[in-house]
């Protein structure tokens, strides 16, 4: 297992290639829409539209190996004070009452260890903390494109039993966050891209977009109500882990299996 700590700062980050891909998944003879909701958490009902299908072409960025920590995230808030506990939940009006819960509530079954991946942060927060690293949210197009790119590579079928060696699910992850390298690798060389934790994206998120997104370098609507997310978490059925499910949350919303990671464009 690979110490994050241990890593140099330009070691943390993967770089994705310049490429293309089809984003999305084909339509279903039936679809079903439902609303956006005021949830706290996510349930496994049926996800959000992903068709249809269509081509997309990006410019190479990086993308961080790992899930950002609770370490990362606490020297972060030590250098902006405005995004402590009690700043960022009554004061700043971009994160709710849920914001980093599982770090003073004793009663949370979610471990706020250094090397766990950091979660109840808004996608203010998310946004905030990759903009002090001079990096930033991944899109949705470039999410998708690595966790796309990483099973195209993958060496095996990837069968429920083979997912149990790189991501943690419903079925062995027992309702719990894991550290954020604790899996094997992907064939791209980041942890947990599918799994542990879902992961914010910086698209806003829109059931039309997809027919009407550019071919290049996709950046999604230019507002909306809700940020998609993407990856799936410790709650989810193996079905849910794959590079194209995507899912919804209001971005002042702090909800226990959601985290993040960041990206970074190639100069």
């Amino acid at each position: 297992m690979i110490t994050v700590a241990g890593w140099a700062a330009e070691d943390r980050m993967v770089l994705i290639p310049s490429g293309e891909f089809m984003m999305g998944s084909p339509k279903p003879e039936k679809s079903e829409s439902r609303p956006i909701q005021q949830v706290w958490y996510l349930t496994q009902q049926k996800s959000i539209h992903n068709y249809p299908q269509h081509p997309v072409r990006l410019n190479a960025y990086y993308l961080d190996r790992v899930e950002v920590s609770n370490a990362h995230y606490r020297k972060f808030i030590e250098k902006n004070p405005e995004w402590s506990i009690p700043e960022a939940r009554t004061i700043s009006g971009k994160a709710d009452a849920n914001y980093l819960v599982h770090w003073d509530d004793p009663r949370s079954r979610l471990s706020p260890a250094e090397d766990f991946p950091v979660i109840y942060v808004s996608w203010f927060a998310a946004n905030a903390f990759c903009k002090s690293q001079g990096k930033r949210l991944p899109t949705e197009a470039e999410w998708e494109y690595a966790a796309a790119k990483a099973f195209a590579l993958q060496k095996f079928p990837m069968t429920p039993e083979a997912l149990e060696s790189l991501s943690w699910f419903y079925d062995n992850a027992e309702l719990s966050t894991h550290p954020v390298s604790s899996k094997s690798a992907n064939s791209l060389g980041m942890f947990h891209l599918l799994g542990n934790v879902w992961e914010w994206t910086a698209d806003w998120f829109s059931e039309d977009y997809y027919a009407a997104s550019p071919e290049n370098n996709p950046t999604g609507p230019e507002s909306g109500e809700a940020k998609v997310i993407r990856g799936g978490g410790w709650n989810d059925s193996p079905a849910r882990l794959t590079p194209n499910i995507r899912e919804f949350v209001r971005p002042h919303h702090a909800v226990e299996d959601l985290g993040f990671r960041c990206a970074k464009s190639v100069p």
